[in-house]
C-alpha cells in the first residue's frame, strides 16, 4: 500500500509525503500525482521519511521524472542506494 499526502502547498512548491511501498501497482498512481502537481507548481518535494520500499518499476519512474523539478527528502539510506 502507498499513502500520498499533500503538505505545504504553495505556488513555488509542494511537498508530497509518501508512506508505505512504491511497487508496480502504485507506480502509475504516484506518477500521475507528481505530474499533476507539476502542472500547478514549480517544484515537488517527495518526503520519503515513512517510505519502506521501492521496487524496480518505482525506481525507473522516479528516474524518468525531471530532476530539476523533483527533490527527494528524508530518504532512508537503503532506498537512496537504489536510486543512484
Amino acid at each position: 500500500m502507498l499513502r500520498i499526502s499533500k503538505l505545504c502547498e504553495n505556488p513555488s512548491g509542494l511537498r508530497l509525503k509518501l508512506e508505505g511501498r512504491i511497487v508496480s501497482e502504485w507506480v502509475s498512481i504516484l506518477e500521475e500525482q507528481i505530474l499533476e502537481c507539476l502542472k500547478k507548481t514549480q517544484k515537488v518535494l517527495l518526503d520519503f521519511s515513512e517510505l519502506r520500499f521501492v521496487d524496480k518499476d518505482g525506481v525507473e519512474m522516479l528516474r524518468r521524472m525531471p530532476s530539476e523539478k523533483i527533490e527527494i527528502i528524508n530518504c532512508p539510506g537503503f532506498i537512496e542506494e537504489f536510486l543512484k
